[in-house]
């Protein structure tokens, strides 16, 4: 199968490596600015979207007349009548939300599933650098213009939201407040209050803090705690002292990565493997999640 990457820069580069390490070796790498696309569009067979986000939905309109599979990096759109141009379910076309693909995802389905450690009740997310204190990064896109998807909201709090969506089957209610620390144009901290039928839960993303990424979700009978790419579970929830006062649980670790970037890392390469999959065996990618990319697009809009 022959892959071609519309995108030239950083991320498209990180694309192409997970591919070939998945033994995809065809791979063009388009760039508007030297290529043709006219004598593009019949050499290839898939087609990754790796562009500003803002040029996401023009790529997927022109690719979706060539009726091939689509692997989109989020967001689909950045305006509401843009995104209700794709609204529609098309089955090749597959949104990269990859943070479903999280290791700490798969445990939590899997504790949600099994009920070892009963229903889930609570969740906290806190994404934090200090990026924005960087003397290099002062004229950054990731703090100008008036594009949110360019910023900390657009670019990690989106994840977080989705995979809470995700997880416990969609979002009832959601409060974005954003703030800028140092920044003057697009904000450069988030704070999220979010809430679905079962679960409640705080996202506080910010590009002016000190390194720290965490997450704890909090079940009835137990809690799950990832650090810098290292998961743990604490339970049972009747733990006592001599005296059986309540006292936190054991935790012990059931998985660990080497770093928080190898931790990312896998999730975009289970993402992509899950998305060529789908090529594969020419199969649909399922509906729900491309409900999910569109409903987690439109809460970003909607709140900002």
């Amino acid at each position: 199968m022959r892959v071609c990457i519309i995108g030239y820069k950083n991320h498209s580069k990180r694309l192409e490596l997970i591919l070939q390490s998945l033994g995809y070796i065809d791979i063009f790498l388009f760039n508007h600015n030297v290529d043709n696309w006219e004598t593009t569009i019949n050499d290839y067979d898939i087609f990754f979207i790796s562009s500003p986000n803002n040029t996401h939905v023009g790529w997927i309109h022109k690719i979706n007349k060539l009726g091939k599979y689509i692997f989109c990096e989020k967001p689909p759109a950045t305006s509401l009548i843009d995104l209700e141009t794709i609204s529609l379910y098309n089955p090749k076309l597959y949104f990269n939300f990859n943070y479903r693909f999280t290791k700490l995802a798969n445990i939590i389905k899997e504790f949600i599933d099994n009920k070892e450690i009963g229903e889930p009740v609570y969740i906290n997310c806190i994404s934090c650098t200090g990026l924005s204190f960087k003397e290099s990064f002062k004229d950054n896109w990731r703090f100008n213009g008036d594009n949110i998807f360019s910023s900390v909201l657009g670019n990690v709090g989106i994840h977080y939201i989705d995979m809470i969506g995700f997880l416990f089957n969609g979002i009832d209610s959601i409060k974005i407040n954003n703030s800028h620390i140092t920044s003057k144009s697009l904000p450069d901290t988030s704070k999220i209050t979010i809430n679905t039928q079962n679960v409640s839960g705080d996202i506080l993303v910010s590009y002016a803090a000190p390194f720290h990424n965490e997450v704890k979700v909090i079940f009835t009978n137990g809690i799950i705690y990832m650090q810098d790419g290292v998961i743990s579970v604490a339970t049972p929830r009747d733990t006592f002292d001599s005296n059986q006062r309540f006292i936190s649980p054991t935790s012990k670790i059931i998985y660990k990565s080497k770093s928080i970037k190898e931790y990312f890392d896998n999730s975009l390469k289970e993402s992509i493997k899950f998305f060529m999959q789908h090529v594969k065996d020419n199969s649909s990618i399922p509906l729900e999640l491309h409900k999910q990319s569109i409903k987690t697009t439109q809460i970003i809009i909607n709140e900002t």
